[in-house]
């Protein structure tokens, strides 16, 4: 059982609190378009994307995700001109993106999911988004012989109104799960149209190159055009970790031993 509050506040639009959870705005969502967001799950790909959305595409901060017990953290994450907080809401002029950001999901979010989940959800149905667009990623071990990049998952509404084109949904029986799920699992209730972009990724690691296709997919869809340089330069650093690590193994493995 939960208990959500709805304040309409002239000149900011509506606040949101479900349970012990609030979403409040500094300004209105003039364009309610699409709602981006993305979770720390496989390859971090879904919270790479929507950091690097906010980021290369100049959005501002226009309100905070207020969560309980929220982890003791707080650094220059997006730009060194604002601190961020854990929950925040950016708005990106020029795209009809607003995005949400949910920067530490520790033991928390483990914990208020849900809670955290159906207050997005319904700060999207009240304020009437046209498309909810979110970002994840797919094990790629499960990938088998698949030569496409990504599959998706789209509600019913979302099936209902628009064309897949030549892009495959997830495989029967294949599972989303976390937060993702729980907040495709309330779009579908609430009859939002909504696609979660999933590319292959890697399992254990931060995956840049996965978040990079899942940003082209974007572009495929609302046809915003985002420069992905830093997540090259990401991925590149990380590829040369790899290799110094997987040498420096050798290394100290030595030569083979014959008896």
């Amino acid at each position: 059982m939960y208990v959500m509050l709805m304040l309409l506040i002239t000149g900011l639009g509506i606040i949101i609190a479900v349970s012990n959870v609030r979403i409040n705005v500094m300004e209105p969502i003039l364009r309610p378009i699409y709602f981006l967001t993305g979770f720390a799950g496989i390859g971090m790909v879904g919270y790479l994307v929507v950091q690097h959305l906010s980021n290369a595409l100049n959005c501002r901060r226009v309100g905070f995700i207020e969560m309980p017990r929220e982890p003791p953290l707080s650094a220059y994450i997006i730009s060194t001109n604002i601190l961020s907080t854990p929950g925040e809401i950016y708005y990106c002029p020029g795209t009809d993106f607003t995005i949400s950001i949910i920067h530490w999901d520790g033991d928390f979010m483990t914990k208020y999911a849900h809670d955290v989940v159906r207050t997005l959800a319904r700060w999207v149905y009240i304020n009437g988004f046209k498309e909810a667009i979110l970002f994840g990623g797919l094990d790629n071990r499960l990938r088998g012989e698949d030569s496409d990049q990504l599959r998706v998952a789209v509600t019913t509404e979302y099936r209902n109104r628009h064309s897949l084109g030549g892009v495959k949904l997830m495989e029967l029986n294949y599972a989303m799960v976390g937060p993702l799920a729980l907040l495709m699992n309330e779009f579908e209730r609430l009859g939002i149209p909504a696609i979660s972009i999933l590319p292959y990724a890697e399992p254990f690691r931060a995956d840049p190159n996965a978040a990079i296709v899942a940003i082209q997919f974007l572009k495929e869809l609302t046809g915003v055009e985002v420069d992905v340089s830093r997540l090259k330069e990401l991925a590149d650093m990380i590829d040369r970790e790899i290799k110094e690590l997987q040498e420096s193994m050798k290394r100290r493995e030595g030569p083979p031993h014959y008896i």
